[in-house]
């Protein structure tokens, strides 16, 4: 293994003993959604958070569904919270943090954990309005891109300026240690396995369960999302951003 991956360049991702991760989380991963209410509506955010936590459905779902159907609210991708994590979606695409947006919020929303299986939600739903009458596959294309840029080197926090750490390919070993390698030349092939075997993770929240909607005393990882805040007389709601793989073979 050493060997082909010296004479080669091929950037390898084990998928031996725990699965790979192929975008990490961090606190700048969040991504921030504005929540408006109907005139009128009284919202008590504090009883919100805290009804919410023990939903059977889960907690973030519960909170999304609940702002929807029951307070008829609309929740709205606003930003990133990382500066240079949005400078570097806007690198890979222009549109490529609000594909992102509407991709973790369909996930919740919808209790879909593949990325796959999101990008099917988003041709049904349509949230950014492209002209799909074509049969171009916007949403896949875009993610697609997404994913290709993250295997080959980028993250949230290293300025990404398009240089692919793996010069010749990818390796990509599964648990039962055989190994399936997609050369540049095969890059569709390679783009399609990125699809099919890649889900959005779920990061712990670091919610406090004692105090719903605050901060754990000490969270080890600080990632502070998941819950109902306010801020500037605005209401306010986080998700974080994190890829792994999936061994295909396991289907």
């Amino acid at each position: 293994m050493k060997e082909l991956d010296q004479a080669s360049g091929l950037n390898i991702k084990s998928m031996i003993g725990e699965i790979a991760t192929l975008f990490n989380a961090g606190k700048g991963t969040n991504f921030i959604y504005n929540i408006t209410f109907p005139s009128n509506t009284h919202f008590d955010m504090e009883a919100f958070n805290r009804e919410t936590y023990n939903a059977k459905e889960g907690k973030i779902t519960a909170r999304i569904v609940r702002l929807e159907k029951e307070y008829g609210a609309t929740i709205k991708f606003s930003g990133v919270q990382s500066p240079k994590f949005y400078q570097n979606l806007l690198m890979i695409d222009m549109g490529m943090p609000e594909v992102l947006g509407e991709m973790l919020l369909a996930k919740y929303r919808h209790k879909l954990n593949t990325v796959r299986r999101c990008v099917e939600k988003l041709n049904e739903t349509n949230p950014l309005h492209f002209n799909l009458s074509l049969g171009q596959p916007f949403y896949e294309y875009k993610i697609k891109r997404f994913l290709q840029d993250s295997a080959m080197g980028m993250t949230s926090e290293a300025i990404w300026t398009g240089v692919y750490d793996a010069t010749g390919g990818q390796i990509i070993v599964k648990d039962s240690g055989d190994i399936v390698c997609y050369h540049i030349y095969e890059q569709n092939r390679f783009l399609n396995y990125l699809l099919d075997s890649t889900y959005f993770e779920q990061p712990a929240t670091s919610e406090d369960a004692s105090h719903p909607g605050h901060v754990r005393p000490n969270a080890k990882k600080d990632f502070n999302y998941g819950w109902v805040y306010a801020e500037g007389g605005q209401y306010w709601l986080k998700l974080n951003l994190q890829v792994r793989m999936r061994d295909l073979s396991a289907k």
